[in-house]
Parts: C-alpha cells; structure tokens; sequence
C-alpha cells in the first residue's frame, strides 16, 4: 500500500533568483503587437510579469538583446516566472525527441505530449489510438512556503486515417457526422457508428479498456516521470540555472503542508424530516421506505401521463408504460397514475406535431414522447423530441423522451430507477433535501454554468440555491446571457432574488452570497455586478465570496498506485485560496476549487463542504453528481434552451410556464 499520491513533482533548482531581460509592457499592450514581437523572436520566451515583459533565450543560447533594461527577479517576489521557466525548459527538451509531437492545449492550459505509436497496432484499419501525456507547471503557496513543480496526466487521442470518402465507399452513413469537406471528427457519435459497422466494438473496447485504468494512467505518468528525472542534465534553464533534483511524494507532504482530509456526507431528508434511520444502504429504498420529501402534493392527486407513440412501437411501449407506473407507485407513492396514449402512424415528424395538439393530450402533467435512435441525427429543428418539447412547454408540460431501443432492451432496475426519479423532478417533486446547517447569517448560493451556441459563443445560465437544504429556486426562472448582458442580468436577477429576502433583515445584519462559478471571476462581469448591487441594496450589508469549480486543470488522485478507489470526499486544500475535492471514488479527476482573492467571505474548507454536499441533490440520478448541481443546472438549461430556440416559433418566454419544475434535466 502507498497510500494517496498528487499527480504532482516537484522540482528543486539551484537558485531562488535570477536576473532577466524585460520589455515595457506598455509598447506591447495589443494581441498583436504581442504576437508580432513573439514571431520575430521564436528564439526567445515571454513571460508578462505586472507592468514588464520579461523574456530568456530557448537553451540558454546566445542571440541579441531586445532591451538594455535589466532585473532581478526571486522566487518569492514573482513564483510565476520561475514556474513558466520550468515548463518552457522541460518542453524545449521534449521537442527535440522525434518521437513526439507536441501541441499546446489552450483551452486546458497543458502542453500535450502525443506519441506517435499506435495503441491499437493496427488492428482497426482507418482507426489509429495514441497516448497523450499532459504536463503543466504549478506551484505551491502553502503557509508561507513556496514549492515548484509540475503535474502530468495522461489520455488517450483517437483519430480516423480514413478520410469522408473513405468511410462512404466502405458503407458508413456519414449523415450528421461533424468534420470538413475530408475528415470526419473522431467525436463519440462518430466513433461509434464507425466501430458498429465495422464489427469492431469489442476489439476497440477490450484495448480501451486496459488503457485507460487508473492503473495504467499511474504507471504511464510515473514512467514518464522517471524518464524525465534521468534526463533533467539535459534540461537547460537560463542564465545557468540548474535543476537539483525532481521528486515525488506522497501525501502528506513533509510537516503536512499538503494533507487531505476526507468530507462527511450530508444526511438526506425525506418526508416529515425523516433520515435514514434504519440504515438502508440505497437511496432509492430510503425515498421508498421513508416516502419522497414533496409526498403531500402527490399523494392523492390524479397524475395525467400523455404519451405520444409510433404505431410500430406501441407493444412494448405499452409494456413499458406498466413498469414506469408501478415504480412511481412502489417508491413515490402514488395513488392515482392515468394514461393518455396518442399513437401516431409514422416516426416521422409531421404525425408528432399533429399528436402535441390533441386536446386530451394538453391534459397531461407531463409527456412522454417515444423516440427513435436514428432520430438522433437530425437537427432541433426537425427533431421530433425538440419540436414537442419546444411545443408542449409552451402549454406548461415537460416531457420526457426515451428511446424505443431502451424499451427494448429490457431496461435494468437501476435505469428505471432513474427515470422515474427524472419524471418526478420534472413534475416539480422533491425526492429528498439534504441537512441544514443552521447559520448565523443569511445566505444564498448562486451558480452559473454556460454552454456554447453553434457560432462558438457562450452563452451563460443563472440559478440559485438556498442554504438552508439545497432546494432549487425556481420561481424566476434562470436568464440566459451572453457576455455582452451577463453583468446587467446578473445584478437585475439578485436584486429581484433578493428583494422578498432582505424584507426580513435588518439593516445592521450582514447576509452573504456565494457565487459557484464554471469560470474564473472577472472585474468587467461578476464584480461590476456586485458593486451595482451593493448601490441598490444601500442600507444592507452583503460578505460574498467568488468560487470557481472546474475540472480544466491537470491534477489527478490516485490511492495505492491506482490500484484502489480514491474515496468520495477526499479534500485536499493546496493553498490559502485553492483546494481539490474527490467527487466519483473510481475517477483519478478531482474537482478544482479556486477562491477568488478580492472574496470577502474567505472560508475555503466551508465552501469546499457546501459544494461537496450540493451534488448530492442531483434529481438526474439517486447518486451524487460528479458536479454540483449549482453549475449543473444552469448548464443543462443553457443547452436545452439553446436547442429548443432552433425549432420555428419558439421564444424564451414560454420557460415561464415551467419555471417551477427541473424541466431541463
């Protein structure tokens, strides 16, 4: 056993200072006066620090100077530049194997270490499979002590050698597949209708598999790591600086500068308050035993179920149907569960509009609409799903699409499970809440997820959540932004949020908000917001706190060489500001929590705790999410309702009719 390893090395030079070249920033403000001194200088690196550009020469080789201004850095007064200076080196070092092609991934902020063999050794024709190593500079701000290294993980790359031609002239339906006029990209729809028709799933599968264990990602980076350590001679850093040694460690870090600590789960509340008293080990049979939160408002309501079924598909859906009822019986307790069955004559999309018009149907509280697998490959707009959930919104009715192969598949427990726990979240029902912490101050928690339209451009979903036991607020429901209104949307949507809140405040308390983030917080967007709101809300006094959750970064967990779960929970803080937290035991990918420093509520691990306890509110399954629901939710509905914009005669405002149910999970 060896317990819980860091992806990470550190790296102990022979220096703590430098002196360097610098440039005033100031004549190299614009992108491309940047990238311009860039390309005519490919013998040099760039490093902004503050008001200056310090530059160094690529392997410490002599070529002319850009600048006579001259400084000495430390470690301590700019660690960024020492850590850059690392990185840049070690890359330097691997461009010169030609084994490797090497990129840098701008979007994780890694430089990707792609080998040229194929994993698979050309067993798939038209399917090469590379290993990626991942490496990225960090450094380590822990009670005063700097550390400096760099983490690597790895991946697996895949890429078809056929080109659009090839795949049509060997029989494979290219329809919908996203590339160019040549290549298909090697998306998971793409690579599974690829492996399908070639009758090579299994062999894909069985190589994947292997490769991509834990395990095996343990030994490919410690390998790498080792190779690396051997060969550090042959690094070269500027100005001669040397690399002394580079290291790994498990953790804890000597004098537990770097511990973990692992997180109590949050216990779940159910009808009348009730817990798990009786020590059930499932979520399921404790809604079922101890009856969902929200039993009240169903219990003895008629519950209208419409359907909207092919004719071809009505035998088994019918089936279906029996199962889905008798499990919303058995686990939320349902009494009285009817049936509205429109079958239409085709799978095609003219018999689905016809059939979200039917004046029984409209009668449904909500509809299940029975899809086909190769509806998949058509666009929202002529998306039987999207055009009835688009539709039937409109009228106040979520919908619930499933697919006719996972009816007939003879759908495990587990999966039915789930669906009927989405069906109950769409119909506004609460299964479960988790346990309150009762505070001092008031508090509200506001997350913000994004998707990406179809011209590349974010566009940003809002919601909130109270402290006090998770529960979604969805009276208001979430605006959409782009960039260009997210600041005036945000501020408009907590002030509204707010109003009915401070009523019962008085003016000298202090109340406070906490923004779950999936990005870095920004002066031009999330704190313009929030000094507008602190003008309007004069009088009050708000502390908030700034938290960006995400899992772009390199660091990965791994306990016992990989060899064994990571447990859930598991809470590494790193710095006074940054911290990692384990949500799925079989992943080696932490989430990231970094606390932004103009924050005036500054209680990480409290944080780290509120977000680890708010995945297990996720209504999409019994299990805890792998992300907080606070990011989640807004992300989900972003999607969906950019999709649902697609479809003819659709708009924002007809959200308003189910602003109060989960309908877009």
């Amino acid at each position: 056993m060896s317990g819980l390893f860091l992806n990470f090395y550190q790296v102990d030079l022979s220096t703590k200072s430098i002196d360097l070249e610098y440039l005033n920033y100031a004549d190299y403000e614009s992108k491309e006066k940047f990238k311009e001194l860039r390309d005519n200088n490919k013998d040099k690196y760039f490093h902004r620090s503050d008001d200056k550009i310090v530059y160094w020469n690529k392997n410490n080789a002599s070529s002319d100077s850009l600048s006579q201004n001259r400084m000495s850095i430390t470690d301590e007064d700019d660690p960024k530049v020492f850590s850059k200076i690392i990185e840049d080196s070690i890359i330097t070092f691997l461009r010169s194997k030609p084994e490797y092609n090497i990129f840098k991934n701008k979007h994780a902020s890694t430089w990707d270490i792609i080998s040229k063999k194929d994993l698979l050794q050309g067993k798939i024709d038209g399917l090469v499979v590379n290993r990626i190593v991942h490496l990225s500079s960090y450094f380590f701000l822990k009670d005063e002590t700097l550390i400096f290294g760099f983490t690597l993980s790895t991946s697996l790359k895949n890429s078809f050698t056929w080109t659009r031609e090839d795949f049509i002239k060997n029989g494979i339906d290219v329809l919908g597949l996203k590339g160019d006029a040549q290549k298909i990209f090697s998306n998971k729809q793409s690579l599974k209708r690829f492996l399908e028709s070639r009758g090579a799933s299994s062999t894909y599968d069985t190589a994947i598999k292997q490769e991509n264990s834990r395990e095996k990602s343990f030994q490919v980076i410690d390998g790498f790591y080792n190779w690396i350590a051997k060969k550090k001679d042959e690094i070269i850093l500027p100005s001669g600086i040397q690399i002394n040694s580079i290291v790994k460690r498990y953790i804890p870090f000597e004098n537990n500068l770097i511990k973990s600590e692992i997180l109590p789960k949050p216990e779940r509340y159910f009808y009348s308050n009730k817990t798990n008293t009786n020590g059930l080990k499932y979520y399921n049979d404790m809604v079922k035993n101890y009856k969902p939160y929200s039993l009240e408002l169903y219990q003895n309501k008629r519950i209208n179920f419409g359907i909207i079924c092919p004719t071809e598909f009505q035998g088994e859906t019918e089936a279906y149907l029996k199962r889905i009822e008798a499990k919303l019986k058995e686990t939320f307790h349902f009494n009285d569960i009817g049936f509205t069955l429109i079958t239409i004559a085709s799978k095609g999309l003219e018999d689905y509009k016809k059939a979200v018009y039917d004046d029984n149907i409209l009668k449904s509280d909500l509809i299940f609409v029975i899809v086909s697998k190769d509806h998949e490959k058509l666009d929202e707009r002529n998306s039987p799903y999207h055009v009835c959930k688009a539709k039937l919104i409109g009228n106040g009715i979520p919908t619930q699409d499933i697919q006719v192969e996972t009816i007939r598949q003879n759908t495990s427990d587990f999966t039915m499970t789930n669906i009927c726990l989405n069906t109950y979240a769409k119909l506004g029902g609460t299964a479960w809440t988790i346990e309150k912490e009762e505070k001092i101050r008031e508090e509200l928690v506001v997350g913000i997820g994004s998707t990406t339209g179809d011209n590349g451009e974010h566009i940003l979903g809002i919601a909130q959540v109270f402290h006090n036991d998770g529960r979604y607020i969805m009276g208001d429901c979430a605006p959409l932004s782009t960039f260009d209104n997210y600041a005036t949307n945000l501020e408009n949507h907590l002030f509204n949020t707010l109003k009915p809140i401070i009523d019962g405040i008085k003016k000298d308390e202090t109340f406070r908000l906490i923004f779950h983030l999936y990005k870095s917080a920004s002066e031009k967007y999330e704190i313009t917001a929030i000094n507008n709101l602190k003008n309007r809300l004069s009088g009050y006094n708000f502390e908030f706190a700034l938290v960006h959750l995400g899992y772009g970064h390199n660091f990965r967990m791994y306990y016992n060489d990989g060899k064994y779960d990571t447990t859930q929970g598991t809470y590494v803080q790193l710095s006074k500001h940054s911290a990692l937290l384990n949500f799925v035991a079989k992943s080696d990918l932490p989430l990231k929590i970094d606390l932004d420093k103009r924050s005036t509520f500054t209680s990480l691990f409290y944080i780290a705790k509120q977000v680890y306890w708010f995945s297990h509110l996720s209504h999409r399954s019994y299990m805890p999410s792998k992300r907080t629901v606070t990011i989640m939710y807004p992300s989900l509905m972003a999607k969906m309702t950019e999709e649902l914009k697609k479809v003819d005669g659709w708009d924002y405002d007809r959200l308003k009719a189910v602003s109060e149910k989960l309908w877009f999970i």
